[in-house]
């Protein structure tokens, strides 16, 4: 419960970034605590974020239409590193990610290997 409310910038920043973005269900989990949001939209059409599926902030996870079946498993994988390292871990996730890429970035490796599903040629895919 701390670390929920460590992260709770976070997951009020994913709330209005959601509501932004059209949402078409809301729903409330537990184990770990967290706000599913399946949107309409995009993100705002930008040419970097049109392959995105799936995005976490705290607590918050949101999915677009294009979703795969394991991306909620894995954007929880997420979820979890919040908990684990509160306050931090978008600034460690960034870090990460600008010193090996996305594909590299041990943060997601955790995620993709965690959920069950591997990255292939730059494109997420089942095993």
């Amino acid at each position: 419960m701390i670390s929920f409310l460590l992260n709770l910038p976070y997951t009020a920043f994913g709330l209005l970034l959601a509501l932004a973005l059209r949402p078409v269900s809301i729903k409330w989990g537990r184990n770990p605590y967290r706000f599913v949001l399946h949107v309409k939209s995009d993100l705002f059409g930008v040419a970097y974020t049109r392959g995105w599926r799936g995005l976490t902030a705290g607590h918050t996870i949101i999915l677009n239409p294009r979703e795969e079946q394991k991306d909620l498993e894995r954007e929880i994988i997420h979820v979890r590193q919040y908990e684990r390292l509160p306050l931090i871990f978008p600034f460690l996730y960034y870090f990460e990610m600008w010193r090996k890429g996305y594909r590299h970035n041990k943060y997601e490796e955790e995620a993709y290997s965690g959920a069950g599903n591997v990255y292939r040629d730059g494109e997420p895919s089942e095993k």
